[in-house]
């Protein structure tokens, strides 16, 4: 008999067994189960611990192919029996996508459960000659045969490439549509296939799509914003990862963070799960922070809303590598001066902050915990509400009753620009005194989306020895709300959206402050806050080129981060020395209580089947505060008039309106010009308040000054608009004849042309200001012409009532609540309003049992032209010209009649 080489050997046994294969089909035996076991036969595999792809080739039948021999039988196939890898095939996308089949494998994971993926995992036990293709596959087979881990199954569907992301190539390959699951029986074990990162591409996972998977190597957590919302966290190779634009490594470090990162889930699709997975501990003090180890990761690997995810199949064991520090590390000095973004502390609810008096009260404890724990002696805040004192003075009562009285104070910047949120400062008497007043600076330079928002400045001097510094609290635009335009100047081309606008509000910072120095002669300047822009990124070579020092690079480079974004750190809060003053800085550190934490203990009440909140300083907003030590040399006392006040917005004509808040200090000359030509008022120097009647309408700059013997001033400027009395409007006029402050978005505007002839909408303005304020929200400008007897009606984007007649105008104007006010101006001069310009009510406008509060107003029978609210102090009386009806009350909205 002639002698076989090893290939002829092989060709025979594969004859053979395909000859079985017949023979046992004839006689009721499964032609499917002989011809796997001569694939398994015929195919010699290799797993390597070392994350390399598997090998296989033709050779001799190994253990795992022994093991296939003796493969459980299962039922006759009724779909087209095929391999998961044939399933899978080579590519992203699965060959056989829509067709019905029949596949067999081991479940390697088993979340059949209702609040999980409701499916499991199976495995085909050995490879194919392929490495392109994964021998894993998910069975989506909700309410199917309860399986478990091990047993081997044959599943019959349909084969779907299910999207949940945005790439449309980027999907999961998964058993669908399930008409049969059979328990064959127990299957061999599966191996895990060990992963190593950094990936060599973005698709270098696709080939292990649905198969068991392990991760050997040292893994850190790098993003936990989502594990109270969805159950997951982000992990990353060796230590967290760092934007590219702050790398410790330079600009050169982290080119590309998506190959070194790997999503752990939790086997689940219900959103807010409860209970929390991951946590370090079962009550309030649990938490999972960035940077802390992780080993023995296991799983199996799926592909979900734009990443892979590794859904595990035994409990991942964390190292709390990055405890949380009661306080903050020392900075050494005499004098702590530090910052913090408050995220959006908002009085008026249902704004940026805050949606109820719960979340505000939650929110309002754990920022005092951290403000109390940071101890420093001046603090910039940023996100404050931009509404006057009220927010600020709000909160500074609430560190003070935790502190004691009188432990802190702040400065009164009244309304910096029109942004719906401001920069503030608050400081401790007993530790310096400010000098001088505080400054704002007019700049368009300073713009955002909201408006104009200005930075803070005041000089301070120690009291132990009179050293002296300014302070410049800062909040520069974000990289968030990108431009549309390809060619917007402003889109993202490397250091996030919007940095050519944060490069010019630098430099006029950097120009305001040199002002500062030169008319002050107070070269020591601080400046602080959230600047937006990573370490290496322009605004902040803008402003060391200036001169300044960005005192984030004293610290160890993994140090050098406030934010955590989309699992990458960076610091975006800074604190900048001028030349003169980076000598006296000891000390810098940031104390990481918010970045670091998971979202799911911030004092926010929703999504949150499982509530964590603690009264403490974790996760009070989303950036860490930076805290600079100094140790100011000796100068000599340095006394300025210094004053306060709170200065109206409107008024009424023939209406008493008032100054109030007054304080003056280190001047011997108090005066006010009310702008209408009556000359000054001299008032004495302790004087709280001023009182002035206007006698006629118009716009009206008011000047309160504080000045002393050697000529030096302080000044308090504003405009304050004077309006008519109910009932004075001209009756040639537009007017408000309905106000609809309904449910949702159910918010409405009504314009009445009481006039004989057409008016010319285009000299029309509507305007929107948010809790009363002097800044405008929201502006929209008519256009077209009115009809005499006929209405305009203005809706929200989202308003869902019914208007008579013509179809409306849709704008944001009508993004209203109870407590802002419409102004209605024709060339610029008011004519008509909802609301008192100049005072915040808090949740609405109130009269009795009036209230602009989720109401429908309606201008009374007889009234034929608009007025003007009288000014706060005094009361706006709703029901003199409006009756108001219920909530969603649109039945009479677009045909209003005047009498």
């Amino acid at each position: 008999m002639p002698t076989m080489n090893k290939s002829e050997m092989r060709l025979a046994l594969l004859t053979a067994l395909a000859a079985l294969a017949g023979a046992l089909a004839g006689c009721g035996g499964s032609a499917d189960a002989a011809a796997e076991t001569a694939s398994a036969t015929a195919l010699e595999c290799q797993h390597d611990d070392d994350g390399e792809a598997a090998t296989c080739s033709s050779g001799a039948p190994n253990r795992e192919a022994a093991a296939r021999l003796s493969l459980p039988a299962c039922p006759a196939a009724p779909q087209a029996l095929h391999d998961i890898t044939s399933v899978q095939g080579s590519g992203s996308l699965s060959p056989l996508e829509g067709r019905q089949v029949t596949v067999r494998g081991v479940v390697t994971a088993d979340f059949q459960g209702n609040d999980q993926l409701k499916g499991f995992f199976i495995q085909q036990p050995v490879p194919d000659r392929d490495p392109a293709t994964s021998e894993g596959l998910f069975v989506y087979a909700p309410g199917g045969t309860d399986v478990k881990v091990g047993d081997y199954v044959q599943a019959s569907g349909t084969v779907v490439e299910f999207k949940s992301g945005s790439s449309a190539n980027a999907q999961l390959t998964e058993l669908s549509q399930v008409s049969q699951i059979s328990i064959c029986g127990s299957g061999p074990k599966i191996r895990a296939r060990v992963l190593k990162l950094p990936l060599a591409d973005r698709d270098a996972l696709e080939p292990l799509e649905g198969m068991l998977t392990s991760l050997s190597q040292k893994l850190s957590v790098t993003e936990v914003y989502q594990l109270g919302r969805y159950g997951e966290l982000a992990l990353s190779l060796g230590d967290r990862l760092y934007h590219p634009n702050n790398h410790p490594d330079g600009p050169r470090g982290g080119r590309d963070n998506t190959l070194s990162r790997l999503v752990l889930d939790d086997g689940r699709t219900a959103q807010n799960p409860k209970p929390i997975p991951y946590l370090s501990a079962a009550d309030t003090s649990g938490t999972r922070r960035v940077g802390d180890r992780v080993s023995h990761v296991r799983g199996v690997l799926s592909w979900g809303a734009d990443a892979w995810r590794l859904h595990p199949v035994q409990a991942p064991v964390f190292e709390s590598a990055n405890p949380r520090t009661r306080a903050p590390e020392p900075v050494g000095g005499t004098l702590k001066v530090g910052s913090l973004n408050v995220l959006n502390y908002f009085t008026t609810l249902n704004q940026r902050g805050a949606n109820s008096t719960v979340e505000f009260e939650r929110q309002r404890t754990k920022l005092v915990e951290a403000i109390a724990a940071l101890d420093a002696d001046v603090l910039g805040l940023m996100e404050i509400e931009n509404n006057g004192t009220k927010a600020l003075a709000d909160l500074v009562a609430a560190v003070n009753a935790k502190l004691g009285a009188g432990t802190y104070a702040y400065i009164n910047a009244g309304r910096p620009g029109s942004d719906q949120i401001t920069v503030a400062m608050i400081y401790k008497p007993e530790r310096v005194r400010p000098v001088g007043n505080v400054a704002v600076p007019d700049d368009p330079g300073f713009s955002v989306d909201g408006g104009l928002r200005p930075p803070v400045a005041q000089r301070f001097a120690a009291l132990a020895n009179e050293g002296g510094f300014w302070m410049v609290v800062n909040h520069l635009k974000s990289k968030g709300s990108c431009p549309d335009g390809s060619d917007d100047p402003n889109r993202d081309l490397g250091q996030g959206c919007w940095n050519t606008a944060r490069t010019t509000q630098a430099q006029a910072l950097q120009r305001w402050v040199a002002q500062l120095s030169a008319a002050s002669g107070e070269t020591d300047v601080l400046m602080m806050g959230d600047f937006n822009s990573y370490l290496n990124e322009d605004p902040i070579r803008t402003l060391e080129a200036g001169g300044f020092e960005a005192l984030l690079k004293r610290l160890p480079p993994a140090q050098r981060y406030t934010y955590v974004f989309s699992g990458e750190s960076g610091a975006l809060d800074h604190a900048f020395a001028s030349a003169s003053l980076r000598r006296q800085v000891s000390g810098l550190t940031v104390w990481h209580i918010n970045a670091d934490e998971p979202l799911v203990l911030d004092y926010n009440t929703e999504f949150k089947s499982d509530d964590r909140y603690a009264p403490t300083p974790w996760r009070s907003s989303d950036h860490d505060p930076v805290l600079v030590g100094l140790k100011l040399k000796a100068d000599a006392a340095a006394l300025l008039p210094r004053l306060e006040a709170t200065l109206p917005a409107s008024a009424t004509v023939g209406v008493p309106v008032q100054i109030t808040g007054i304080s003056a200090a280190d001047g011997n000359s108090l005066s006010v010009d009310w702008g209408d030509g009556s000359g000054p008022q001299a008032l004495a120097l302790a004087a709280t308040s001023a009182s002035h009647t206007y006698a006629a309408a118009g716009r009206y700059t008011v000047r309160l000054r504080l000045a002393d013997a050697q000529g030096r001033s302080a000044e308090r400027s504003g405009v304050v608009t004077v309006g008519t009395g109910p009932g004075n409007g001209g009756s040639n006029e537009l007017f408000f004849s309905e106000y609809v402050e309904g449910s949702s978005n159910n918010k409405a505007l009504e314009l009445y042309n009481p006039t004989g002839a057409a008016v010319d909408l285009s000299n029309y303005t509507v305007k929107l200001h948010a809790n009363g304020g002097a800044g405008v929200t929201q502006s929209q400008a008519l256009s077209g012409t009115l009809a005499p007897g006929a209405t305009l009606v203005l809706v929200h984007p989202s308003f869902a009532g019914n208007v008579q007649g013509p179809a409306p105008l849709v704008s944001s104007v009508t993004n209203f609540n109870g407590d802002d006010t419409v102004v209605l101006e024709k060339s610029g001069r008011a004519v008509d309003a909802i609301g008192q310009l100049g005072h915040d009510p808090g949740t609405a406008w109130t009269h009795g049992t009036h209230s602009t509060l989720d109401r429908t107003l309606r201008r009374k029978p007889g009234i034929v032209r608009g007025s003007i609210p009288p000014a706060a102090p005094a009361a706006w009386d709703l029901s003199a010209e409006w009756s108001v009806h219920g909530q969603n009350d649109f039945s009479d909205l677009g045909r209003h009649q005047a009498d």
